[in-house]
């Protein structure tokens, strides 16, 4: 009997387990008679609807009514009822007396007696609006991450297990856009693939389509890497395929054209700086911080003497003279500090044969990215042949310099010891031509005389102008600068050739107008300047002809001295030829005209030393004009004076 009383409180047990059930899975049972009218709705329905059972019970489904939102289905479930069909999860939602929506889920069977007569309906409900709910938020959030998807950059497309197209955004189809008709839920993921192969590079036969097709397949199954596709339009496109868990396959796809031909543009700099660093005729070297060689090229190797093997084990300093060692180690490091700048000087190179050799050196520092390690290019050009000629020639030049001072102080002192004597042969033949000791017994005697003080007066003149040579190479000579009238000075210069011109029967004028601005200048230089061009005019003018100096102030303020003649001209060839120290024109023998040739290069020397310059305009035959111009520097104003 125990044991009897003990099986029952089981069995009470799991029914009491059995009831609840519906209270968990949230149903309740209901039942109809056969006018279609409730006569039965579990304990549940009150918890569950939030309604009145007595509101409900002796009703039809219709005369309940409760709001529907979907018109189609609750008309295909009145349909049901009233041809007695089964049904099975039909949903609707209604309003509750709280004000919340509530969503139910109703099934059920139709009743029949023992004769076929129709009793009524049984069946169950349930109210799902929490997973109703759950759903709708899924299919939000699904919804957002679609838009999102169709926002990205990068092509996304999901395949399901089974290779059929889910998913697949804006980007994706505007990447493929070939076969975007095709990129459509429901596609097969090979179809796509072959769909796409015309518009790929390179063009394949049937075969290599096959062919090309496996790899895709393979790749698939088990995608490594990123797959890199070449479009015919000129676009590269990179795909990377992830498998899920479940089995689907995302694929996430972007535009590479771009990097990809700024890669390939890299990449070809790249090989033309390698080209360029081998075949380059000069050496080049790469090195870091510490001086240790990198990369060399053949003809860096051929200037020290070692091989790349060699030079790999090195460094710069191991091949750089000693002395110039350290300037070298600083000129590395300021670079380096500065990441930038280019420094170019010669260094002394110690070849692996022990021979000094001299190389101009051109550094610069290289790009190498953020966070590396500087490296600095290196090029060298072999100048120890220039390096040797250039003090050779600067020992010439020295020798040359010591030569020409000698010279200049020898000429210096010549002409002072020729002047003593020359001065006492002009000084008697003046006594001679003057008779002061009674006349010449024979005409022929004067004759000598005066031959003897022309040749004294054009040897004097010589000397003189050799002097005043010497003591402007020899930079003697010193501006003492003054303010000068230039009128007085150009009359005061004419009077001293009065004579001479009257007795070569040639007008000689001056021209300068009395309101010139005073000039700047060393008084006897510009003196002797005015000496030899009114000179050189008188001396080359025939008789009848006209000799005139003048003046003039620029546009640009600088004043310029004019003596123009009419004499026997100078070809313009010849012209560069007289400025040179005993230059002569050919037409200077022509008329045997007497000269030493340096009057213009003294002239040239002189107005160089006042930063002015001389201009010589000729014409054959009809004569000359020769300017010499004064820097707007040197013009004083009258207020200044």
């Amino acid at each position: 009997m125990e044991r009897l009383r003990k099986r029952i409180a089981d069995l009470e047990a799991e029914l009491e387990k059995f009831r609840e059930v519906p209270r968990l899975a949230r149903l309740w049972r209901w039942e109809t008679d056969a006018d279609l009218r409730f006569t039965l709705l579990s304990d549940e329905f009150a918890a569950e609807t939030g309604l009145d059972p007595d509101d409900v019970l002796g009703k039809t489904r219709a005369e309940v009514g409760m709001p529907r939102t979907n018109q189609e289905a609750w008309q295909r479930h009145l349909d049901d009822l009233a041809n007695r069909r089964p049904f099975n999860d039909y949903r609707y939602s209604y309003l509750a007396a709280n004000g919340q929506v509530r969503t139910v889920s109703v099934s059920g069977f139709p009743i029949y007696a023992a004769d076929g007569s129709f009793l009524g309906y049984h069946g169950t409900c349930q109210n799902i609006t929490d997973q109703v709910r759950e759903v709708d938020i899924a299919n939000d959030a699904a919804r957002k991450l679609v838009q999102a998807l169709d926002l990205s950059s990068d092509g996304v497309v999901l395949f399901d297990a089974d290779d059929r197209l889910v998913l697949c955004n804006r980007r994706h189809r505007e990447l493929f856009f070939g076969i975007a008709s095709l990129l459509t839920p429901g596609s097969h993921y090979l179809d796509c693939l072959r769909e796409n192969i015309p518009n790929l590079l390179p063009e394949r036969t049937p075969e290599q389509v096959e062919e090309w097709i496996a790899y895709r397949i393979a790749y698939h199954r088990n995608p490594k890497g990123t797959l890199t596709l070449h479009h015919r339009d000129g676009r590269v496109i990179e795909l990377r395929e992830e498998r899920l868990a479940d089995g689907a396959t995302l694929i996430i796809g972007h535009d590479a054209t771009e990097r990809t031909h700024r890669a390939a543009a890299e990449a070809r700099k790249e090989a033309l700086f390698r080209q360029l660093f081998e075949r380059s005729p000069m050496g080049m070297a790469v090195i870091d911080l510490t001086g240790r060689y990198l990369r060399v090229n053949d003809a860096y190797c051929r200037f020290v003497g070692y091989d790349r093997d060699e030079l790999r084990h090195m460094s710069v300093r191991d091949v750089t003279h000693p002395d110039d060692a350290e300037q070298m180690a600083q000129r590395f490091a300021s670079q380096a500090q500065a990441r930038s700048g280019e420094f170019q000087f010669e260094k002394r190179y110690i070849t692996k044969g022990g021979d000094i050799v001299v190389g101009l050196m051109t550094t610069a520092v290289l790009e190498t990215g953020a966070g590396a390690d500087v490296q600095i290019i290196s090029q060298v050009i072999d100048v120890t042949e220039r390096v040797g000629a250039e003090d050779e020639l600067r020992s010439a030049k020295e020798e040359a310099e010591i030569a020409n001072r000698a010279k200049s102080d020898f000429l210096a002192n010549m002409s002072h010891e020729l002047r003593t004597p020359l001065n006492a042969i002009i000084g008697f033949s003046e006594v001679m031509l003057g008779q002061y000791f009674g006349p010449f017994d024979n005409p022929r005697y004067r004759d000598y005389a005066e031959d003897i003080h022309a040749s004294g007066q054009h040897l004097l003149e010589f000397i003189d102008d050799l002097l005043d040579l010497a003591k402007i190479e020899a930079g003697r000579l010193t501006l003492i600068e003054t303010n000068l009238h230039v009128a007085s000075l150009v009359q005061g210069t004419i009077r001293l050739f009065a004579d001479r011109a009257e007795s070569a029967e040639i007008e000689l004028t001056n021209d300068v107008p009395p309101g010139l601005p005073h000039l700047m200048a060393d008084e006897r230089m510009t003196r002797q300047i005015l000496v030899n061009l009114i000179s050189n005019a008188i001396k080359f003018t025939p008789a009848g002809g006209q000799v005139s100096v003048s003046a003039v102030l620029t546009a640009t303020a600088a004043i310029q001295i004019l003596v123009s003649d009419t004499g026997v001209g100078i070809e313009p060839e010849e012209i560069p030829l007289i400025r040179q120290r005993f230059g002569r024109a050919s037409r200077a023998a022509k008329h045997k005209i007497q000269g030493t040739g340096l009057g213009l290069a003294i002239i040239d020397s002189l107005i160089g030393l006042h930063d002015g310059e001389m201009d010589i305009e000729s014409w054959p035959g009809r004569g000359t004009i020769v300017r010499v111009t004064f820097p707007a520097g040197r013009t004083v104003r009258a207020r200044n004076v």
